[in-house]
Parts: structure tokens; sequence; C-alpha cells
């Protein structure tokens, strides 16, 4: 009985020692959709020119992400992904500021929980 009670209480600890909370993370850059961007490059895929085709892709399931100068591509979670990225789609091909936590997109790629998201003016 003792044995078992050890190995509990080891295990729970183990276990509890993974448990961390996760830090505010802020990024700034574009709202791009991500298979055109995969796919079209930079070039092709970003900015106002390219809006309309990453809102109609947005609307048939694909995802749309933030890409910036020093984190690379983010893929967005939590609420801004609802609905389509609804309340995306008006930045998309804009820069942004989003700030969130680390996350994960459904296939393992870096992602971001937006919790608030704000456009960044014109330089």
């Amino acid at each position: 009985m003792g044995a078992r009670l050890m190995i509990v209480i080891v295990a729970g600890v183990a276990m509890s020692a993974g448990v961390h909370t996760q830090q505010p993370l802020t990024v700034r850059g574009e709202i791009v959709e991500v298979s055109c961007y995969t796919k079209l490059g930079i070039e092709k895929s970003t900015g106002a020119g390219h809006a309309a085709c990453a809102k109609e892709c947005a609307g048939k399931g694909q995802p749309l992400a933030i890409r910036t100068d020093g984190d690379g591509l983010l893929k967005i979670t939590g609420d801004y992904a609802t609905d389509k990225y609804a309340k995306l789609l008006p930045y998309v091909g804009r820069q942004v500021e989003a700030t969130g936590t680390p996350d994960r997109y459904l296939d393992y790629s870096r992602a971001i929980k937006v919790t608030k998201l704000a456009p960044v003016g014109a330089k």
C-alpha cells in the first residue's frame, strides 16, 4: 500500500510540474491566407491586391495567419478563427498588431490564440 501511494504522489508531482501559464505574445504583421502564401510566395499572396482572393479562400475554410518580419508565419486560432475568420476578414492584406498566447494549429504548426487585434497605422 505504501509503495502504491508513493507512486501516485510522484506521478502527481511530475504531472503538475508540466503545467505552466503561457506568457502573452504580441506580434505585428500582415494577415495572409496560408495556402496562397505557401503556393504563390510573398510577392503574389500579400497586400491589398490579393485581399479578395484571400477572403474567398478563407470563406472556403482555408486558414489565415499573421506574416511577421521576425517570427515568420503564425496561424491564428481562438475566437478570431471562428465562423471562417469572420472577425479577421476586414484586416486581410493589412498590417495588424495581435496579442494572445502561443498555440499550435491542427497540423501542429506555430499559431497564436488571438485575444486582441488592432490595425497598425500607415507609416
